[in-house]
């Protein structure tokens, strides 16, 4: 994790995102590559593009431009290597461009130009990139890697390659709990296993399943006094997700703690 990549833009979920990332950056002594993305507009009138668009564009620099100027002080004094970067899009293409060299991506549940915790963009980004993302509510003051860790299992290759991409963390972490709900082909003392192979603290536990799994999910993340937790984001197909809803859907709108996902 020495290389953390976080979403700059001047909107509700900036400060959570930002301090999260130097967090990070600082229990690893590691780099940060603030990514400035100036949102591309588009106007459309009854001839197509319209004019409008090049001043909008305009606008949004100018505004991205004054937000880098208000944060430059600030990192200069945080005490970490650091450096800048734009996209001047808000494609998760251009986003994951940018992300090829990087081992970490801070994200806010809330993405940018949307008015919601939803998730979603953390979950197209982890389909688009191989760095694990860590995705943070709107109002998160802090991200503790050093707290407990809980770590949601179900079996899925996306939860392989999420437990695989957290171990750094992990190692960081006071106490990892590996959860499974539900007895099956998911054996959650294998995780546990491996993870104490790498010099986790790590205990595990299977909770039989009570209704609907996601609310359970969320119930542990709640009441578990875990800082953070890990997770596969979206285990079963997208089509699956899209028509059944799923646990990594519900779980990337509504926790309460930071979640590390990888796909």
């Amino acid at each position: 994790m020495k290389t953390v990549m976080v979403v700059i833009h001047d909107d509700v979920c900036q400060e959570a995102r930002l301090q999260c990332a130097l967090d990070v950056v600082r229990a690893f002594e590691g780099h940060l590559v603030c990514l400035d993305v100036v949102q591309m507009p588009v106007v459309a009138d009854g001839f197509g593009v319209g004019g409008g668009t090049g001043v909008l564009l305009m606008d949004e620099r100018e505004r991205e431009d004054s937000n880098v100027e208000r944060l430059e002080p600030r990192l200069a004094n945080e005490g970490v290597s650091y450096e800048w970067a734009r996209v001047h899009s808000q494609s998760d293409l251009a986003i994951t461009d940018n992300a090829r060299l990087v081992d970490l991506i801070v994200i806010g549940k809330q993405g940018v130009g949307e008015i919601a915790e939803s998730g979603s963009a953390a979950a197209r980004l982890a389909e688009l990139t191989s760095a694990p993302i860590l995705l943070v509510p709107t109002e998160q003051k802090s991200f503790d890697p050093f707290g407990k860790a809980l770590v949601t299992w179900d079996g899925s290759a996306a939860a392989d390659a999420a437990i695989r991409a957290a171990v750094p963390m992990l190692k960081l972490a006071a106490e990892v709990e590996v959860l499974t709900i539900g007895e099956g082909s998911a054996d959650p003392n294998d995780v546990a296993a491996y993870l104490d192979r790498h010099g986790c603290k790590v205990t595990s536990r299977i909770l039989p399943k009570a209704g609907d799994v996601s609310e359970q999910l969320l119930d542990a993340l709640r009441t578990s006094g875990a800082s953070w937790a890990v997770m596969g984001s979206y285990g079963h197909s997208r089509l699956r997700e899209q028509l059944f809803g799923g646990a990594s859907k519900t779980l990337l709108a509504k926790a309460p703690i930071p979640l590390l996902i990888s796909h």
